[in-house]
């Protein structure tokens, strides 16, 4: 992708608009921005909310998806004990809310550990994410989407597009503009470290453009769209 920052600054009105107006999930992804995460926390979903928000993070993709995968998820968060799934949230939530217990003061500061570790001390979105991904079916990807739906404004799903359109704005000396560099492919899995390296340059690009993590989500799916249909 040759876009540099500036320019997609420039844009950034456009993108939202165009998005809204032409995304098909977008009425529904609005309401869900909005309140799934008041939803979660007190406890007034239901098993299906939970469900869409997984069928949303393969089907906002509209093409290109692997259907074996993305049925092999789906079904088993469907099929997963409606109490087990409530009490995974509720992890997740206390964690990021530093509520749980042994959580911790250390916030957001990112570490290298992944998914799964025991740690106390790790960051509050470590320790959300290990909850989540206890799920059946759920990975670090899938899970992120839940993680960004719980705290909007703190996080962002991650996937292959917007980490493409992510890594070629910030790469290389343009790394230097955003302060953040996020390099390399696609992890083949995604890891919490991974996902940790592409919140930092997430965050500095919802920095530097002046928006929300929702509306960089916009201008992310519009340039990608917009390299796709240059190619």
């Amino acid at each position: 992708m040759d876009r540099s920052i500036a320019a997609v600054e420039e844009r950034a009105a456009e993108h939202v608009e165009t998005y809204r107006d032409s995304a098909p999930f977008y009425p529904v992804e609005e309401e869900a921005i909005g309140s799934l995460s008041d939803a979660f926390r007190t406890g007034e979903y239901g098993k299906r909310d939970v469900e869409w928000v997984v069928r949303w993070y393969f089907r906002r993709r509209v093409g290109d998806v692997d259907h074996g995968n993305r049925r092999e998820v789906e079904e088993a968060v469907a099929d997963a004990d409606r109490r087990e799934l409530r009490g995974r949230l509720w992890d997740a939530i206390d964690a990021l809310d530093g509520t749980g217990d042994g959580a911790s003061e250390g916030g957001d500061e990112n570490d290298d550990d992944g998914a799964g570790d025991d740690d106390d001390t790790a960051p509050a979105h470590h320790r959300a994410l290990e909850a989540l991904t206890e799920l059946p079916g759920v990975d670090v990807a899938v899970g992120s989407a839940l993680l960004w739906f719980l705290e909007p404004d703190r996080y962002m799903v991650v996937g292959d597009r917007e980490w493409e359109v992510v890594a070629g704005l910030t790469d290389g000396d343009r790394g230097v503009d955003s302060g953040v560099a996020l390099d390399g492919d696609y992890p083949e899995a995604m890891t919490v470290d991974a996902y940790d390296r592409y919140l930092d340059a997430i965050r500095s690009l919802a920095d530097r453009i002046g928006v929300s993590h929702w509306e960089l989500y916009m201008i992310l799916q519009r340039e990608y769209a917009e390299t796709v249909a240059e190619e």
